[in-house]
This record gives structure tokens, C-alpha cells and sequence, in this order.
């Protein structure tokens, strides 16, 4: 094969060039190719060229732009690729492996440390659930040392929804508001009422109301 056929693709786009009126800087704009890979093409550099699969679709925009047949190009690029004994695009050609991997990658990691964040704000959010120190609020009776001249009392008051409540060592059920009631028979005299509440992995407060029944 001899020099100028071996200069078959860099003849065409030249020519195409000057029956445009047009330059490879100007081509380069109209095609989004730059000016240097443009160079190689014409000058038979295909080392500085990227994977055949790229330099394909250069070939298709430069066609587009000049007019010419795509085919022509592409045929000429193929045979010019075997005579310098370089791969030819085909099954095996893949674009570079890591051409999306970065993208992939940062968007796999955003979305772990994404979840990440929001697992850690659940937990802390359900932290207070289990650990930590319980409330009571006891309604009734409203105050210590409260006399009374009934033989029983209705105590109430709230506690919060998943914490253990203990009145006089018996558990007392709440609501799904945490909310309690409970009739205690009274003895005469000084009745002691003792409320534990417990938190499942927390603490456990201690509020001690003392009652006094005068028939």
C-alpha cells in the first residue's frame, strides 16, 4: 500500500474541508472534537487517538458536519487501523472501564453515608425510648401528706408510653398515652404509696406520696 493510500482518511477530510470553505479549528467547533485529535485523524497519529470506539463516533460527527458518507470514513479509518496493525473496533473494544466508574462510585457513596445519617438519627431518636432517665406526673394524689376520710383513693397521673410504672411494688398498665388510673384501699392513718417507673435500658426514678385516712 503505498503512502497515499495509507493517507486515504486524513485526503478525505481535507478535501471535504476545502470544498466547505472550512478549517480544522472551525471543524473542531462545529463537531465538539478537539483540535488536536482532529490533527491525528488527518495526519494518520491514530497513538494519539482514544479507544477506536471514541474516534468512531468523531468519525460519525465529522461526516455529519462535511457531508460526507459515513460509511466512506469509517471504512477508511478500519483499513488505515490494519495496516499500522492496530485493534480495530469490535466485540472485545470496550470504552475505557472506569469511564462511568467514578460516577457510579460517588453515587453509591452518597447513598451509604445518605442512610448512614438516617440510621444514626433513628437510633438517636430511639435512644430516648430506652435510655436515659423516666418522668412521672401523678395527678392524684395532687400533693403529699394529702388526708383524706374515704377508705380508698383513685390515683392517676402519666408516665411515658414504653416506660415500666410499679405502685407498691405491683405493675400498673398504662395507655397508649402513658396515661393511669389505680383505687388503692387505705388504712388509717399514714398510707404510703410508692411510684417506681423504669426506662427498659435506662434508670429508675423513685416518687414516694403519702396518704393519711381520718374516718
Amino acid at each position: 500500500m503505498t503512502n497515499n493510500q495509507a493517507k486515504r482518511l486524513g485526503e478525505l477530510i481535507t478535501e471535504a474541508l476545502e470544498l466547505r470553505k472550512l478549517d480544522v479549528k472551525k471543524l473542531s467547533e462545529l463537531t465538539d472534537i478537539p483540535v488536536h485529535y482532529l490533527t491525528a485523524l488527518i495526519e494518520r497519529n491514530f497513538s494519539k487517538l482514544p479507544p477506536s470506539p471514541y474516534v468512531r463516533g468523531y468519525l460519525l460527527k465529522i461526516a455529519q458536519v462535511l457531508r460526507i458518507d459515513n460509511n466512506i470514513l469509517l471504512r477508511a479509518y478500519k483499513q488505515e487501523l490494519q495496516v499500522q496493525s492496530l485493534k480495530v473496533s469490535g466485540p472485545k473494544d470496550k470504552l475505557p472501564s472506569n469511564r462511568y466508574a467514578f460516577k457510579k462510585t460517588r453515587k453509591k457513596t452518597i447513598i451509604i453515608w445518605f442512610v448512614l445519617i438516617l440510621l444514626i438519627v433513628y437510633l438517636g431518636w430511639q435512644a430516648n425510648h430506652f435510655l436515659g432517665n423516666p418522668q412521672i406526673e401523678i395527678i392524684s394524689p395532687a400533693a403529699d401528706n394529702l388526708i383524706v376520710n374515704t377508705p380508698s383513693i383513685k390515683i392517676s397521673g402519666k408516665i411515658k408510653p414504653g416506660d415500666k410504672l410499679m405502685i407498691n411494688n405491683e405493675e400498673v398498665l398504662t395507655d397508649k398515652t402513658g396515661y393511669f388510673e389505680k383505687e388503692i384501699s387505705l388504712q388509717t392513718n399514714i398510707n404510703t404509696i410508692e411510684f417506681k417507673v423504669k426506662r427498659f435500658l435506662g434508670k429508675e426514678i423513685k416518687v414516694i406520696r403519702q396518704v393519711i385516712y381520718q374516718p
